[in-house]
């Protein structure tokens, strides 16, 4: 469990706050990326390498930026598939993800069999990628406010720099009275938002908005024909 932060403007003290208010997520290390349109920063929680070797956030070969929560389930095999081009110099995941991304973009995303949250700075275009999970089993919440976008691992940090997010979203609400859960990408908390299972989305560093959005979402399917009396003796 890792801790991923970030503001879409050049401040590193908010930036700061949220990492130490999550400490607990991440005790191996932290570190903080800034530049005149992003403050982004990580607290790490290291399994599989040295601290020294997995500290983000991570720059990636084409020197864009990523901070990572998450891991890899067929990370050898992906090695294992792309050989030819990609040679990892660490045992981490986080460094095969950012190969992935600087050559096939959001659609790596498909590619990884994971439980991830994730966010991307693309330097060249100036973009932003927030991603998580087909389940947010990692989560990954946002706020839009005043042409610009926070993003964090979890909502606690990000209550002081969201206005009205301590007050009840009626939308949140409304939905878990009536469905036992929250769906909505809007949380209970006002001004708040969560990517929903299987959200890419894309922010504008130039306009200052959503670009787009991509999902990965696993639609069941039946593999045989109902039976009725099949059911019934099932039952």
């Amino acid at each position: 469990m890792c801790g991923v932060y970030g503001i879409s403007y050049s401040n590193r003290g908010v930036v700061e706050k949220m990492i130490k208010s999550c400490g607990h997520r991440g005790p191996d290390g932290q570190d903080i990326y800034v530049d005149e349109k992003v403050t982004i920063g990580h607290n790490l929680l290291s399994i599989t390498d040295d601290p020294k070797q997995s500290l983000q956030p991570w720059k990636t070969p084409k020197g864009n930026v990523l901070s990572y929560n998450g891991e890899i389930f067929n990370y050898h095999e992906l090695c294992e598939k792309y050989k030819a081009k990609f040679t990892p110099r660490t045992n981490c995941d986080t460094e095969l993800l950012a190969w992935g991304l600087d050559i096939f973009g959001y659609k790596f995303v498909e590619q990884i069999d994971s439980q991830h949250a994730f966010v991307l700075y693309d330097v060249e275009k100036q973009e932003l990628m927030l991603s998580t999970d087909h389940l947010s089993i990692k989560p990954l919440y946002y706020s839009l406010n005043n042409n610009n976008i926070m993003f964090s691992s979890e909502i606690k940090n990000m209550l002081d720099n969201v206005k009205n997010s301590n007050n009840i979203s009626k939308e949140g609400l409304a939905c878990y009275q009536w469905c036992g859960m929250n769906v909505l990408d809007q949380t209970m908390f006002d001004g708040i938002k969560k990517l929903t299972p299987g959200e890419t989305l894309i922010f504008d560093l130039h306009n200052k908005k959503i670009k787009s959005r991509f999902y990965q979402r696993i639609v069941p399917k039946l593999n045989h024909k109902f039976d009725p009396d099949e059911f019934r003796q099932q039952v």
